[in-house]
This record gives C-alpha cells, structure tokens and sequence, in this order.
C-alpha cells in the first residue's frame, strides 16, 4: 500500500519556508520513502509504544515524526526538526 503525505498547517508547514534548499529536498526524498513504507525499520523507528507513530530522520540535521494513519491511507506528519 503506498500512502499520501499529511503535513500539520501549524507546525510543519509554517517551518517549511524557513527550510534551506538541501533539507527541503532531502525531506521530499524521506517522505517519498516513508510512503511507500513507513514501517521500514531503515527508513523509521517507533517512538513509543503505538507502533503507528514513528520518527525518520532528515540526513544528519533533523527528522519528522509523523503517524500512520492506515484507515484514511495517509501518513500525517506533526512535527519537523531542523537543525542543521
């Protein structure tokens, strides 16, 4: 099953503009990956017990956590840290 992409408007989509152009890219190849396979143990982690929420990491300088939402087939990302 591949899923859509779901960014917060509040929380990932307003750090978006701030985002140099290198992260930028690297958070649309992770989020393509995450997609096609958010259970992918290379691709993410689980953050706690919930399976469904999990965590990837954007290179070196920062990651998304995101939940799975497998009834509406999106993967619903809440949080973006850069620190790169």
């Amino acid at each position: 099953m591949s899923y859509r992409p779901w960014l917060d408007q509040d929380r990932v989509l307003r750090q978006m503009p701030g985002l140099p152009p290198e992260a930028f890219d690297l958070l649309v190849r992770l989020m393509m990956r995450v997609c096609e396979d958010p259970y992918d143990r290379v691709i993410s982690a689980p953050t706690g017990k919930d399976p469904r929420e999990r965590m990837a990491e954007l290179g070196e300088g920062g990651f998304i956590t995101f939940i799975v939402d497998e009834v509406a087939g999106l993967i619903r990302v809440y949080d973006l840290v850069w620190t790169g």
